[in-house]
């Protein structure tokens, strides 16, 4: 058995989707020949935590070594998880913003050190052979960088959303973007092999950095879902069905860039035209909505069509997605970001449930093609978003929704994807 040292920076108790796709890496990875050992900060300042996702992590076991931070959102909080004061989406871009003048790659930039501190100490302590870093914070890729170089130790990093390309960098000056470009090229030149979601990410990185050359050393390793966590009885769900109702459901934080305005009033419209009787529809969210979308569900007359449940842990709001008649996502960023945004679409593609993606084209447009029960909603044209809703209201009344095709479902089992990744690690490993 190696032992593959992951750098993270998102892990139990926190919750979210960032949280996810190394946990499910560890949950696996040692039937595959590699025993992970996990280097992470203690949790901080966090909006939300999981308790499902902390007794996934127990019942593994892996060895973790949590270290605190000087981050800004670790001074002053001990050992113990706490949750930060959450605040609106126009000031937090704000306060983002005002930091990226004084900490790069992000605000965990302060986790680096410590990081490569402690990390020198386990691969002197441990006989690791591999290190894996998984970002965002791409303070997590420096901080692996860093270690690699010094230790000699291979390294693979993986890319959740790109680092220049993702949709927090949209507003930042071109200075910024130079100096941020040239910490990733000191880190790509260091890696062994880069992992990231989809063709478009690659595609991304490759052209970004023609002369480091990381064509040969790239691979496709894509989010999904653990049919473990499907398979769990409904007893866990609180998801609370409308009989008689078409039941769809949100999955999912809404993001600054990112509301459901559009589905919203295109729902209304559709009433409005007589494609849709809006009294058959019930709407379910899980993740919380903020107040301004609270006011637009009141304006457009929705309230007595809505129920929401706030933030879930995992465990529930999965239980939940097997119980709905028709699942729901939207990715409403600048069209030039054409890579997988959603997690959630993974999740959603596991239930077997038909699902109306509403997105530019590209990646996750791609996904739903290939799904056979996926709708596609072209952002760029409400008058399809309302063509699409009308189709599978249609469906839904003659009682012939569709169900995804089994054999794409598979491919995106979480085991099967972390023997892809540990192929990856046999591919790279000097021993």
């Amino acid at each position: 058995m190696k032992n593959v040292l992951f750098i993270v920076y998102y892990f139990p108790p926190m919750g979210g989707s960032g949280v996810q796709r190394p946990l499910k890496f560890i949950k696996y990875l040692r039937e595959f020949g590699w025993n992970p050992i996990v280097l992470c900060p203690e949790p901080g300042r966090y909006p939300y935590f999981d308790e499902s996702l902390q007794r996934e992590l127990e019942a593994i076991s892996p060895e973790v070594i949590r270290i605190k931070p000087k981050t800004i959102f670790h001074y002053g909080t001990g050992s113990s998880p706490r949750k930060r004061v959450t605040v609106s989406n126009r000031i937090a871009k704000a306060i983002r913003r005002v930091l990226r003048f004084f900490m790069y790659p992000d605000n965990k930039r302060g986790w680096i050190e410590p990081a490569v501190e402690r990390g020198l100490e386990v691969i002197q302590r441990k006989n690791i052979d591999l290190i894996f870093s998984t970002a965002p914070p791409f303070s997590n890729h420096v901080a692996a960088a860093t270690i690699s170089k010094k230790s000699g130790l291979p390294l693979v990093l993986d890319y959740r959303d790109l680092w220049l390309e993702n949709h927090f960098q949209d507003d930042m000056f071109r200075w910024q973007k130079r100096k941020m470009k040239k910490m990733e090229s000191v880190c790509l030149e260091q890696t062994a092999a880069i992992t990231a979601l989809d063709p478009s990410m690659l595609e991304s990185i490759r052209s970004s950095y023609p002369e480091i050359q990381v064509k040969n050393r790239s691979y496709i390793i894509p989010h999904g879902f653990d049919p473990e966590d499907l398979d769990r009885k409904n007893g866990d769900s609180n998801f609370r069905y409308k009989e008689g109702k078409f039941n769809i459901l949100y999955s999912g934080l809404f993001y600054e860039q990112n509301q459901p305005d559009i589905f919203l009033h295109a729902l209304k419209k559709a009433d409005a035209d007589g494609s849709i009787d809006l009294s058959d529809i019930h709407l379910h969210f899980q993740g919380g909505l903020d107040k301004r979308i609270n006011n637009l569900i009141g304006e457009l007359g929705f309230r007595e069509s809505v129920t929401d449940y706030g933030y879930l842990t995992h465990e529930v709001a999965v239980s939940n997605l097997k119980q709905a008649d028709l699942l729901w996502m939207i990715s409403n960023f600048a069209p030039n970001h054409t890579q997988i945004k959603s997690g959630k679409l993974f999740e959603y593609i596991g239930t077997g449930k038909p699902i109306l993606g509403l997105a530019h084209d590209g990646e996750e447009a791609h996904l739903l093609e290939q799904y056979n029960a996926g709708y596609f909603g072209d952002l760029k044209s409400e008058k399809i978003i309302i063509s699409e809703i009308a189709r599978l209201y249609d469906l839904w009344s003659d009682g012939k929704l569709p169900e995804g095709d089994l054999d794409f479902r598979f491919q995106y089992d979480r085991k099967k994807i972390t023997k892809d990744l540990a192929q990856i690690f046999d591919k790279i490993s000097p021993h």
